[in-house]
C-alpha cells in the first residue's frame, strides 16, 4: 500500500501540520501572500495521498496509478473551485456539511443550540493556482518508495508489502 504509507510518511504528515496551523493560526496572526498560498501547497501534497491511500484500502486502485490519479483529480478540482463559481459554492457547501455533524456534536457537549449548516468560507483566488505544482510532490514521493519496494529484498525486514 504505497500511498497509505507515502501518506503516514514524515513529508504529508508535515503538510497535514502545516495546513492546520497555518489555517487556524498564521492566518489570523500573520495574514498575507504567503500565508494564503502556504495551506494550498500543502493541500497539493496531501490531499492525493489522502484519496490514493483511500482508494487502495477500498480495493479500487492501488500503487503509483492510484496516485497520479488522484493528483490529477486534485488538480481539476482545486482548479475548478478557484475559477468557477458552481464549483466553489459546492465546495462551500460540501465542506459545511462534512464539519457539520463536529460542530453539533460540539454543542451538545456545551449545551449550545444546534448549529445550522452554513457555508465554509472561501477566497476564489485565481492566484492559487501557483500551488498546483506541488501535485508533482506525491507523485515522487510514491515513485520513490515504489523503487525501494521494487528493489531486491536483502533482508527479512523488508518492510514493503503490496
Amino acid at each position: 500500500m504505497i500511498a497509505t504509507r507515502a501518506l503516514l510518511g514524515p513529508t504529508a504528515l508535515l503538510a497535514i501540520a502545516l495546513l492546520v496551523v497555518n489555517d487556524h493560526v498564521l492566518k489570523a496572526r500573520v495574514p498575507g501572500l504567503v500565508t494564503g498560498k502556504l495551506s494550498d501547497v500543502a493541500g497539493m501534497i496531501f490531499f492525493p495521498l489522502l484519496l490514493a491511500a483511500a482508494a487502495e484500502h477500498a480495493g479500487l486502485r492501488r500503487g503509483r496509478a492510484a496516485v497520479i490519479a488522484a493528483a490529477l483529480a486534485t488538480g481539476a478540482v482545486f482548479a475548478a473551485i478557484k475559477l468557477w463559481a458552481p464549483a466553489g459554492e459546492l465546495y462551500r457547501v460540501g465542506l459545511a456539511m462534512l464539519q457539520w455533524p463536529f460542530r453539533a456534536l460540539a454543542a451538545a457537549f456545551t449545551d449550545a443550540a444546534l448549529p445550522a449548516l452554513g457555508r465554509v468560507h472561501l477566497t476564489a483566488d485565481p492566484t492559487d493556482l501557483i500551488a498546483l505544482p506541488a501535485l508533482l510532490v506525491p507523485v515522487r514521493l510514491v515513485r520513490r518508495s515504489a523503487d525501494v519496494c521494487e528493489a531486491p529484498v536483502t533482508s527479512p525486514a523488508h518492510a514493503c508489502h503490496r
